[in-house]
C-alpha cells in the first residue's frame, strides 16, 4: 500500500448509482435497529510481541523496508511513451454461458501475476503467460487485502466448508509460489443482519473485521493479539491498514436517534487506542482515503462525498475540504471503509478527480487537483485532454501515476506519471483494452513499469460447447 487505496478507473455511472442506492437503504433501514438490539462488552487479549528489528531490505516483494512492512515501490521515471502490449494474463476457459464466477484479489510481483478465483488462488508468469502455480482452498475466497509486504507475503479469507460456510478462514501465503503459510480461524458467526468480513494489513499485523468484533493478527503465525467486541452503542466499521492503523466506529445515541461515527487510530500491535477524532453528527458515511497522513471522506449531505477531512498527527482536524457539489467526485464502496474511487493521498496533499465535463459532440474530459493537507488550498491541475479522462491510481515517490481512457473511438488509453511540482505529464505507453475483457468490479495496481488490470465477477457467455474465455487478470507494458 502507498498512501490509500488504488482506485479504480473503470467506475460506472450505474455502479455508482447502485452504490448510493445501497448507502441510502443502509442509512434508512437501520443500522440503528441493529446496535439498539446488540449487547455486549469490549474485549481485549494481547498475546506477547513477536515483533523484533528488522534489517532494511529490498525483496520479494519489490519495496524497501522491513520485510512485514507493506510494499511501496517507486516506479522509474517513463522513456518516451510509445505503444504497449499485453503480457501475461490469468484466463478462465470453461465458465459456462450464464454462469457467474466470483474472482476477489489480485496480485503481482516483477515475475509473478497472482489472482482469485472462486476456491482457488492461480498465478501466471507474465513473461511469457504459463502456469507458475496453484493453490487449491478448501472454500470460496470471501475477503482480500489488495497489499502485499516487502518481502513478498498477502493475505485473503475464504469459507468454512464445514457447518453454515461463514467467511472465518484466514490464510497467509506467499506471492511467488503460492505456499500457505498459515491458516487460522476467526469467531464469525451467523446472523440476519450479518456483514461482510473484511481484511487489512499494516506493519506485522493483518486485521480482520466482522459484524460482531474484529481481531489483529500476527502477520508471523496467524496468533491473535488482540480482539474487540461491539458494545451496545457501537461497532467496529472497518479498518484502514499501510502504514499505520484507523478504526471506523459506528455508534447509534438513543437520545438523540441519531448515527455517529468515531475515528480511531489503534496501535496495531496492541488494539489499544492512540487518539479519537469524532466525526460531526449528520455525516451519512465516513471513510478513509489514507491511513496516514489520516485523511477521511464524509458524506454529509446527499448520499455522495461531500467533504474531505485531513487529520494530525494527534488526530485533530488541519482543513476541510469541499467538493462543492458535483465540481469533485470520490465514490466510495458501502462495503468498504477504504475503498474510494477519485482520490489519492501523497505524504502533504490530495489528489481529487473532477466531475465530468462535456465536449463538442458529446464526448467528455475531466481534469486532477492536487490540494494541500494543512491548508486546504488548491494547487497544481492535471487536464486530461480533448475526448479523455484521466483517473489517479497511485504515488510513486513524490509523483502521482495515473490512468487516461478515451471517451470517443479515438483517444488511446495510456499510462502516465504526473509530476506535482512541474505540472508535467509524462506517458509511460499507450495500449488499448482487448475486446475479451468484460467483467465488473475493476482491479488496477501498477508494478515494475507493469499497468496491471483485473476484475472481481464474470458471468459466462458463447456456447455451452465452447464458452468465451474470461480475462481474470492481465499486465500491459511498454513494447520493447
Amino acid at each position: 500500500m502507498t498512501f490509500g487505496p488504488p482506485p479504480s478507473p473503470f467506475t460506472q455511472s450505474r455502479q455508482a448509482a447502485d452504490a448510493r442506492a445501497k448507502r441510502k437503504a443502509l442509512y434508512l433501514g437501520g443500522s440503528a435497529v441493529v446496535l439498539a438490539l446488540v449487547l455486549g462488552l469490549v474485549a481485549w487479549v494481547v498475546w506477547p510481541s513477536s515483533e523484533k528489528a528488522a534489517p532494511k531490505v529490498a525483496s520479494q516483494g519489490g519495496g524497501s523496508g522491513a520485510p512485514d512492512d507493506l510494499r511501496e515501490t517507486v516506479e522509474k521515471l517513463p522513456k518516451q511513451g510509445g505503444a504497449g502490449h499485453v503480457e501475461g494474463a490469468v484466463v478462465e476457459q470453461e465458465l459456462a454461458p450464464g454462469k457467474t464466477l466470483i474472482a476477489p484479489g489480485m496480485w503481482a510481483t516483477d515475475k509473478i501475476l497472482a489472482k482469485g478465483k472462486a476456491s482457488s488462488l492461480v498465478a501466471v508468469n507474465i513473461d511469457d503467460g504459463s502456469n507458475a502455480w496453484t493453490t487449491q482452498l478448501k472454500g470460496d475466497i470471501c475477503a482480500v487485502s489488495p497489499d502485499m509486504t516487502n518481502d513478498g507475503r498477502a493475505a485473503i479469507a475464504f469459507t468454512d466448508p464445514a457447518g453454515d460456510h461463514q467467511c472465518n478462514q484466514v490464510m497467509m501465503f506467499r506471492v511467488a509460489t503460492g505456499e500457505k503459510l498459515w491458516q487460522v480461524k476467526i469467531p464469525v458467526t451467523q446472523g440476519v443482519f450479518e456483514e461482510a468480513t473484511t481484511m487489512t494489513m499494516t506493519r506485522g499485523v493483518v486485521v480482520t473485521s466482522w459484524s460482531r468484533g474484529s481481531a489483529g493478527l500476527d502477520m508471523a503465525n496467524g496468533q491473535t493479539l488482540w480482539k474487540r467486541e461491539r458494545t451496545e452503542k457501537c461497532k467496529d466499521g472497518g479498518f484502514s491498514g499501510g502504514r499505520a492503523l484507523l478504526l471506523r466506529q459506528d455508534c447509534f445515541e438513543k437520545k438523540e436517534r441519531q448515527d455517529h461515527f468515531l475515528v480511531h487510530k489503534l496501535d496495531p500491535r496492541t488494539g489499544k487506542i492512540k487518539w479519537t477524532y469524532r466525526v460531526a453528527p449528520g455525516v451519512k458515511f465516513a471513510y478513509f482515503l489514507s491511513s496516514d497522513p489520516a485523511v477521511v471522506a464524509v458524506e454529509a449531505g446527499d448520499f455522495a462525498v461531500t467533504n474531505l477531512l485531513s487529520l494530525s498527527d494527534q488526530g485533530s482536524l488541519l482543513t476541510n475540504i469541499r467538493m462543492e457539489g458535483n465540481h469533485y467526485k470520490v465514490e466510495c464502496n458501502p462495503d468498504r471503509v477504504d475503498r474510494c474511487d477519485g482520490a489519492v493521498v501523497s505524504k502533504s496533499q490530495v489528489f481529487v478527480t473532477s466531475g465530468e465535463a462535456s465536449e463538442q459532440l458529446g464526448n467528455t474530459t475531466n481534469w486532477v487537483v492536487a490540494f494541500d493537507l494543512k491548508t486546504g488550498r488548491s494547487g497544481v491541475k492535471f487536464d486530461a485532454g480533448p475526448d479523455q479522462q484521466i483517473s489517479p491510481i497511485r504515488m510513486s515517490g513524490n509523483r502521482l501515476l495515473a490512468m487516461k481512457f478515451g471517451t470517443d473511438t479515438f483517444a488511446p488509453n495510456s499510462l502516465i506519471s504526473l509530476d506535482p511540482k512541474t505540472g508535467k505529464q509524462s506517458p509511460y505507453f499507450y495500449f488499448t483494452i482487448p475486446a475479451e475483457v468484460k467483467g465488473d468490479g475493476a482491479e488496477v495496481a501498477v508494478q515494475d513499469g507493469r499497468l496491471i488490470i483485473g476484475h472481481q465477477e464474470f458471468k459466462g457467455t458463447g456456447k455451452r460447447s465452447l464458452p468465451d474465455a474470461q480475462w481474470l487478470a492481465y499486465a500491459v507494458s511498454a513494447a520493447d
